[in-house]
C-alpha cells in the first residue's frame, strides 16, 4: 500500500518579511525593492492607487485613512527616504533632530535592490511642506556625504544597529538607523521618542490611543496615511507566534507586535502613543512576522517530502522596535561632530593602534576593523556605542594615549 510508505505530519513554517517597503513573496526570505520611476516623485498626486494590488500587512479590515487635521503638525516631519530611477526604492523616514532622520537599517545600510551597500550621494530625503502633498512644494535633501570619505564606504553619517538579512528575526531588534542631513531641514518638525513599557502601550492601544503615520506603496507613496485602531499583541501569544519566535522576542524584549495596517513603503514609519504632552513615538515600524500551517507527506524510509498542502491561512502580525535600544546612542550621535578630514581620521586610527585596539592599515577609511576598534574603545570608556569617528572620540583617545605614554615613561625612569 502506498500509504504504508509515507507518513503525514503537520508543520508550522515561519517566514519573516524584512520590510514593508521591500516585501517579498512568502517563498522568499530575501528582500527585493519596490521600483518607482523618478518622475513619480514630482507627479505622485496625479497617479491613482491600483485597486488590484494585494494588501500586504493589512490585517483584517483596512483601517488606513487620510491624515486627520489634528495630526498635520506632527506629520510635517515625516517624509520619504529613497533613490529615484528604474531600480529606485523608497521607505518612510522621520525627523528626530534638526539634521537627523530615523528609519530602518534595511532601508539605508544595504541597497534593497541589489543587496549591496548604498551610494549615499544618490540617496534623498524628500519632505513635503507642512500641509501640501508632493504636488506642492517639496524639499529634497541629500544625506551628509563628506568628500574625503572613500567612495565605497560613505557611512560616517549613519548610526545604526547591526542588522543582517541572513538572520532577520534574530537581528530584527537591530533594524534601526539614523542618518545626518547636510542641512538642518527638520528644524521645527522633530518628533520625540518615549520609552514606554509594552504593557502600558497595550493598555493605551485598547483605548485607541496608538496609531501610525507613514507612506504606503499601494497609494503610490503620494500621501501620508493614518493607520488607526492599532492593537499591541503580547510577545507570548501562541496564537500568532511560534515557540522559537516567542523565545527570540522575549530575549530581545524590544520588539513591539502591532496591528497597524501597513504596506510596502511604510518601513520606518513612526508609531505614536497619545500622552498628556502630545503624541510620542514609541516604535519604528519594521515589517511583518507570520507563519503558515502545512500538511507534509514524507517517504517513511528516506524522509523525502512527497507533497505539501497548506491547511489554512497563516497568522500575521506587524512588528516595530521600541526606542530604548538606541536612545542613549542617539543622544551622542546628535551632540558629537564627525571628523572633517582624512588626516584626522588617520590620527584616530593611529591612536587606536597605539592602544592595541586596531591592527589594520592607517588609511583613513571607516572599515569593519576600524569600527570594531572604536566599539571596543567606547566599551572600555563605558560610552554608548556609536562606532563613528568623531571629534570628541579623537580628543578622548589622545587623552588616554598621553596618559599611557606618561606611565610608560615613568616605568622606564624607575628602571
Amino acid at each position: 500500500m502506498i500509504n504504508s510508505l509515507f507518513k503525514s505530519q503537520t508543520l508550522f513554517l515561519s517566514v519573516f518579511f524584512l520590510s514593508l517597503c521591500l516585501m517579498t513573496p512568502v517563498t522568499s526570505k530575501v528582500a527585493s525593492a519596490a521600483l518607482y520611476q523618478p518622475q513619480k516623485l514630482l507627479t505622485l498626486s496625479q497617479t491613482q492607487p491600483d485597486p488590484l494590488v494585494k494588501k500586504i500587512a493589512v490585517l483584517g479590515k483596512d483601517d488606513r485613512t487620510p491624515l486627520p487635521e489634528q495630526h498635520q503638525a506632527i506629520a510635517a516631519g515625516i517624509g520619504i527616504l529613497g533613490q529615484p530611477g528604474l531600480k529606485g526604492w523608497s521607505c518612510t523616514a522621520f525627523c528626530v533632530a534638526p539634521n537627523i532622520i530615523a528609519t530602518n537599517a534595511h532601508c539605508i545600510v544595504r541597497n534593497p535592490t541589489m543587496g549591496k551597500r548604498l551610494n549615499l550621494s544618490k540617496t534623498l530625503f524628500i519632505l513635503p511642506s507642512f500641509k501640501q502633498s508632493f504636488a506642492g512644494n517639496t524639499y529634497k535633501h541629500r544625506l551628509t556625504y563628506p568628500e574625503y570619505v572613500h567612495a565605497k564606504k560613505p557611512y560616517l553619517s549613519i548610526y545604526s544597529g547591526s542588522f543582517s538579512e541572513k538572520t532577520p528575526l534574530n537581528s530584527q531588534g537591530q533594524d534601526w538607523a539614523f542618518t545626518k542631513l547636510i542641512h538642518s531641514v527638520c528644524k521645527g518638525r522633530t518628533l520625540s521618542f518615549a520609552d514606554v513599557p509594552l504593557r502600558k502601550i497595550q493598555k493605551a492601544a485598547s483605548k485607541d490611543k496608538v496609531f501610525m503615520i507613514g507612506y504606503h506603496g499601494d497609494k503610490q507613496m503620494n500621501e501620508r496615511l493614518y493607520s488607526k485602531n492599532c492593537q499591541i499583541r503580547s510577545r507570548n501569544n501562541p496564537l500568532y507566534f511560534l515557540k522559537p519566535q516567542r523565545r527570540i522576542m522575549n530575549k530581545q524584549a524590544i520588539l513591539l507586535p502591532h496591528t497597524c495596517d501597513a504596506f510596502k513603503g511604510s518601513s520606518g514609519s513612526p508609531i505614536f502613543l497619545e500622552t498628556k504632552t502630545g503624541p510620542k513615538v514609541v516604535g519604528i515600524n519594521l515589517g511583518s512576522l507570520r507563519y503558515e500551517r502545512y500538511r507534509i507527506r514524507r517517504n517513511r524510509y528516506t524522509g523525502k517530502i512527497i507533497s505539501r498542502k497548506k491547511l489554512k491561512n497563516g497568522k500575521e502580525t506587524n512588528m516595530a522596535i521600541q526606542p530604548k535600544v538606541f536612545m542613549a546612542g542617539l543622544k551622542r550621535f546628535e551632540q558629537e561632530t564627525l571628523l572633517n578630514s582624512v588626516g584626522e581620521f588617520k590620527e584616530l586610527q593611529k591612536q587606536l593602534k597605539f592602544l592595541k585596539l586596531y591592527r589594520g592599515r592607517i588609511d583613513g577609511i571607516l572599515g569593519s576593523k576600524t569600527r570594531k576598534a572604536i566599539y571596543n574603545f567606547e566599551q572600555q570608556m563605558k560610552l554608548s556605542k556609536l562606532g563613528l569617528p568623531t571629534e570628541q572620540l579623537l580628543a578622548l583617545l589622545l587623552e588616554e594615549t598621553s596618559k599611557l605614554r606618561a606611565e610608560q615613561l615613568a616605568e622606564k625612569a624607575k628602571q
